[in-house]
């Protein structure tokens, strides 16, 4: 039987801490090669993209995959697959809009973790929008955070969200007029904004960088479009990424920085090196991570979700792919 979660079944079954463990396991899963994840199948479509995200997991013992398609004018749709890696069952089909939303969030939750200070206490948001909300999540669930900021370009978006998110994470966080106000004099910053090909992209500023500050940058996963400027790249003392071969591909703030020639390769360290390899960090350098999602982050987030349903009844079990053929 197939188990088929909707967006409010996968929203129920996300645990923001629990998806965090989830994605590190698979991370450091991949990091003894016990992981099949050819590159992703980007695919031009009249009006936008369709992309495809595998991934075998045998350790782990499921495999799966995401498949998502969008354009400007239409949005994006998201689906994520998730098999029994032996059996070959399909476990189950789930709305993957918000659950990519929140892998997205736990990735740089794992990120925060190796990166940033211990001590780090403030966090400064560029980005009112779902995966503002998640990634602020994240980092609150790895560093004791006490107090935030918030810049978004609509003033009523950013109240709302300083309001709720206070409300969610017992903190106070504040509205502000403008990104740089929100990320000065914070340990940690988190950019996530809405990044559509359209006007000035840049959200953030290497300028703005401060001594000893993490920054995390989720948007910008299209070779058009824009976050963070070249100056980020080359004032960073570290840069984390989860694939460097496709953030340089992929996302248009790492090729303007490799085209500008401020790209050093001496500084990039993958995840699956952060999370397995003992780092001292310094006190005073700046660490960047640029994010661009895997299907390592789809599965194992997805069979978490998954995981969670099954435990409190959640979705509707369908007959599906039960007929073999030999």
């Amino acid at each position: 039987m197939t188990l088929v979660l909707s967006p409010e079944d996968v929203f129920s079954a996300t645990d923001i801490p629990k998806m965090i463990d989830a994605i590190e396991n698979g991370i450091r899963e991949q990091a003894t090669d016990s992981v099949e994840m050819p590159p992703r199948l980007n695919i031009p479509t009249t009006s936008g993209f369709f992309r495809i995200m595998p991934a075998v997991m045998k350790a782990s013992g499921v495999m799966g995959l995401k498949v998502f398609n969008g354009s400007v004018e239409h949005g994006v749709r998201y689906v994520i697959a998730i098999y029994d890696e032996v059996k070959g069952d399909l476990l189950t089909l789930l709305d993957a809009a918000y659950l990519t939303g929140a892998r997205t969030g736990a990735t740089t939750g794992i990120a925060t973790k190796y990166l940033a200070r211990e001590n780090s206490q403030s966090v400064g948001v560029i980005g009112s929008g779902l995966e503002g909300r998640t990634n602020l999540t994240a980092v609150c669930a790895v560093r004791d955070i006490s107090r935030a900021k918030v810049f978004s370009p609509n003033p009523n978006n950013r109240e709302r969200f300083a309001n709720e998110m206070s409300a969610s994470l017992n903190f106070e966080i504040r509205s502000v007029s403008t990104p740089e106000e929100a990320v000065s004099g914070t340990d940690i910053v988190v950019v996530a904004t809405n990044t559509t090909g359209q006007g000035d992209l840049i959200a953030y500023k290497g300028e703005w960088m401060e001594s000893g500050q993490h920054i995390n940058s989720i948007g910008a996963t299209g070779g058009k479009l824009r976050e963070i400027n070249p100056e980020c790249f080359s004032r960073a003392n570290q840069i984390g990424v989860d694939s460097e071969f496709q953030v340089k591909t992929e996302s248009g703030d790492a090729i303007a920085a490799v085209e500008t020639g401020v790209w050093d390769s001496s500084k990039i360290e993958e995840l699956t090196t952060l999370v397995t390899t003992p780092f001292t960090r310094e006190n005073d350098h700046i660490t960047l991570f640029k994010s661009v999602g895997t299907a390592v982050q789809d599965v194992m987030s997805g069979y978490a979700v998954y995981q969670e349903a099954r435990r409190r009844g959640l979705g509707k079990e369908i007959n599906f792919l039960e007929h073999k053929l030999f």
